[in-house]
């Protein structure tokens, strides 16, 4: 694998990943995490020259390697590391066994059959954005199932670290998902799972996804982190405040502009195939009593039923200022604003003068560098295409 990925939250302890005293790993102590980190990062640096010997070693200069890495728990490369940390988990399965927690004679004797549901909304999926990204406790009982407390995961395409995730999340079993989880099992098999952490070794090809993983399942100082994003939102706001802060204003119910947007939702316009007008999806696809989006729906001119697969993507070509070329796009219209007025949460459909800020907002240039770079060739980049946003092989 060009990007090899070790993670095991159980053997990182948190306040090793924050404090500044002791570190153990590996069997070796360091006076504190960064002394690891420098240590480790040395060794990784004297076996490039044999890790670059692997088909699948990723292009790149030694010093980026380097300085993506933070061995021996994570690589931006083959992980020599690997069977250290295998050999010290087998020791503490002998540890787990005198303990009553794993058996030496574990057999699973029928499937995990049962369907799994889970939502996207869990804070941790929610975290980072990524296509095919599975819920964490969607495999949480599958891991729970086949392996004991101990046991080695290995996810060879592990996309953003779910399964590394859901590996440590095992070791818990006083949250709610665990108090799911356990009611499951007892209506399937009669009893709960056997709560306690397993090990997992994850690992893609990709560098993104490694990248993401990494901080998926690397223990961090939360109080730390919520100072520094909060740092970053004043700096932010310092910067923006006065000369973009009227972007996010709404009004009240009463009509003063004193409320702060926390977003907008837009909708596609479509075109009836019947009498090729056009019409907000949103507005004729949507049943708000049933809260869902209908499968079929009438065109609000000719009454024609319809769907979405039968409708068309209205189009209009606009001139980007920044790319200084025509270019084609699907037409677009917002459909509801959501804001807050104090402690006031307010859910409602653009109004004129949301309506107005938003054409304002389409007349501002830009001032400071961002990238116009076209995106590169690949299947994920090219599929939206048709709504204007293209790669290299695209026309505009």
């Amino acid at each position: 694998m060009a990007n090899d990925t070790l993670f095991d939250l159980n053997t990182i302890d948190q306040d090793k990943q924050t404090q500044q005293g002791p570190v153990t790993c590996l069997g070796m102590e360091f006076e504190n995490d960064e002394a690891r980190r420098a240590y480790f990062r040395e060794e990784l640096r004297k076996k490039l020259p044999e890790l670059k010997k692997i088909e699948g070693y990723p292009i790149g200069e030694d010093d980026d390697i380097i300085n993506l890495s933070d061995p021996p728990y994570y690589t931006a490369c083959p992980n020599p590391w690997l069977n250290d940390f295998v050999a010290e988990w087998e020791k503490e399965k002998q540890q787990l066994e005198a303990e009553g927690k794993r058996k030496t004679d574990f057999e699973v004797k029928e499937p995990y059959a049962s369907d799994v549901s889970e939502g996207k909304n869990n804070p941790v999926y929610t975290a980072h954005t990524y296509h095919t990204k599975v819920p964490h406790p969607a495999i949480m009982r599958y891991i729970l199932h086949y392996t004991q407390p101990g046991d080695i995961v290995l996810d060879g395409f592990a996309g953003t670290g779910m399964t590394g995730v859901a590996a440590a999340a095992c070791s818990k079993s006083n949250d709610d998902i665990a108090a799911r989880i356990n009611g499951e099992w007892e209506q399937q098999f009669g009893h709960k799972p056997n709560w306690g952490a397993r090990h997992a070794i994850i690992g893609d090809l990709s560098p993104y996804a490694t990248n993401i993983a990494y901080f998926y399942n690397t223990p961090v100082n939360v109080q730390q982190l919520k100072r520094e994003v909060e740092r970053i939102q004043r700096e932010m706001e310092d910067e923006c405040g006065w000369e973009c802060g009227w972007m996010y204003t709404t009004t009240n119910k009463n009509g003063e502009p004193k409320g702060k947007i926390d977003y907008v939702l837009w909708s596609d316009i479509l075109v009836c195939p019947s009498c090729g007008k056009e019409y907000v999806f949103w507005n004729q696809a949507v049943d708000k009593e049933k809260k869902c989006i209908c499968d079929e729906f009438a065109c609000p001119h000719c009454n024609a039923m319809q769907s979405k697969k039968t409708a068309s993507l209205a189009n209009e070509t606009i001139y980007d200022q920044s790319l200084k070329t025509p270019i084609k796009k699907v037409k677009t219209a917002p459909v509801i604003v959501v804001a807050k007025v104090g402690k006031e949460y307010i859910q409602r459909e653009p109004n004129e003068y949301d309506i107005d800020t938003l054409n304002r907002i389409d007349k501002v240039e830009i001032g400071t560098f961002f990238p116009t770079n076209r995106l590169p060739i690949g299947r994920e980049t090219q599929r939206n295409g048709d709504r204007g946003i293209h790669g290299w092989k695209r026309p505009l």
